[in-house]
C-alpha cells in the first residue's frame, strides 16, 4: 500500500481503494485459474462493446481484478417489476452474445451441469440431515427430500432443446446485478461464469425471482412472454427447491454463533417456500406442454 492509497475492507478478498482521486474495487483470487477466467469473459466482453458489465483496469499481479467503483449503484430488488423486466433483459443479452461470440472455444469456460449439480447438493443434504433436524423439523424434512427427489426424475425424463451453448453469468443473485445511477443494468462476480445453455440459467433466475413474487410462474411468464416459450425440459427444472436446499446448506457451513442468527430467518423462508410449493407444483404441470 502507498501513502497515497487508502484501502476499506469489504468481503474476505475484496477492498475498496481509493487512489489520486480515483476510486476503485479490488478483489485478489486465491486460484489463477479464476482469476484468468473472470479476466478473460471481461476482456471478450469489451471488445464487443457489452453494456451491461463494469470494466476491468490492468494490473500487475495477475490474482488481483481491479475495477472502476460503481458508486451510486445498487442491486436490484426482485419484488420491483423494473428490476425484474430490466435484469432479464440484460440476461438475455448476456446469453445472446453468443451469436457474436464462440464461446464454446474459450478455453477456461467449463460446462454447467445443472442436474448433476443438484444431485450432488441433495446429497449434502441428507448427509447434513441428522444436523439439519436440529433446526428444521422432521417432516419439513421430509417434503423437501420428495419434492427434490421426484423433480429430479421428472426433469430427467424431459428431453433436452437443441440450442447452442452460450456463456452463462453462473450466479444470477440479486447483488450480483447492479442498477449503475445512470440506470443501466451491470452484472459483476463472472466468477462462477461457464458454459451452458442458456434455458438453464433462466430457470436459476426464475428461482431468484419466484420467492418475491409468492411463487406464482404463471404470473412471472404475464410479466415476460419470452418466459412462455421455455421447454418442458427447464419447466421441470422449477419443481426442484434449490434455493432452499441452498441456504440450509449454507447455514450448515457456518459457525454455530452464525448459524443461530440466521436461522429463525431460514424457517421462514423454509416454510413459506413449502407452503407454496404444491401450488408450484401445479401450475407448472399445467404449463408443461
Amino acid at each position: 500500500m502507498t501513502a497515497n492509497q487508502r484501502f476499506t475492507k469489504i468481503k474476505k478478498n475484496v477492498w475498496k481503494m481509493e487512489s489520486g482521486g480515483a476510486i476503485y474495487s479490488v478483489k485478489k483470487y486465491a486460484s489463477l485459474a479464476q482469476a484468468v477466467k473472470v479476466r478473460q469473459v471481461h476482456q471478450i466482453l469489451s471488445a464487443h462493446h457489452f453494456p451491461h458489465m463494469v470494466p476491468i483496469l490492468e494490473d500487475r499481479d495477475p490474482l488481483l481484478i481491479m475495477q472502476p467503483w460503481m458508486e451510486g449503484a445498487k442491486a436490484v430488488n426482485f419484488k420491483r417489476r423494473i428490476d425484474r423486466i430490466d435484469s432479464f433483459s440484460a440476461l438475455q443479452a448476456l446469453h445472446d452474445t453468443k451469436s457474436t461470440i464462440d464461446w464454446q472455444s474459450v478455453s477456461s469456460l467449463p460446462y454447467y451441469h445443472m442436474l448433476e449439480k443438484w444431485e450432488v447438493r441433495l446429497a449434502r443434504f441428507l448427509e447434513f440431515r441428522e444436523v439439519c433436524e436440529q433446526f428444521l423439523p422432521s417432516h419439513m424434512i421430509e417434503e423437501l427430500l420428495l419434492f427434490s427427489q421426484d423433480a429430479l426424475k421428472i426433469s430427467k425424463k424431459q428431453t433436452p432443446p437443441k440450442s447452442s451453448l452460450t456463456l452463462l453469468h453462473g450466479d444470477v443473485v440479486h447483488h450480483n446485478i447492479l442498477r449503475d445511477v445512470s440506470g443501466q443494468i451491470r452484472f459483476i462476480d463472472f466468477d462462477l461464469a461457464c458454459l451452458g445453455a442458456e434455458e438453464d440459467e433462466i430457470v436459476l433466475w426464475m428461482h431468484r425471482v419466484l420467492p418475491q413474487i409468492t411463487y406464482n410462474p404463471s404470473f412471472l411468464m404475464g410479466e415476460h412472454p419470452a418466459l412462455q416459450s421455455l421447454s418442458n425440459h427447464a419447466l421441470a427444472k422449477l419443481l426442484y427447491p434449490n434455493e432452499v436446499l441452498r441456504e440450509w446448506l449454507h447455514l450448515l457451513s457456518l459457525p454455530a454463533a452464525q448459524q443461530q442468527r440466521m436461522v429463525s430467518k431460514l424457517l421462514l423462508f423454509t416454510e413459506t417456500a413449502l407452503s407454496h410449493w404444491p401450488r408450484l407444483w401445479y401450475d407448472v404441470e399445467r404449463m408443461m406442454k
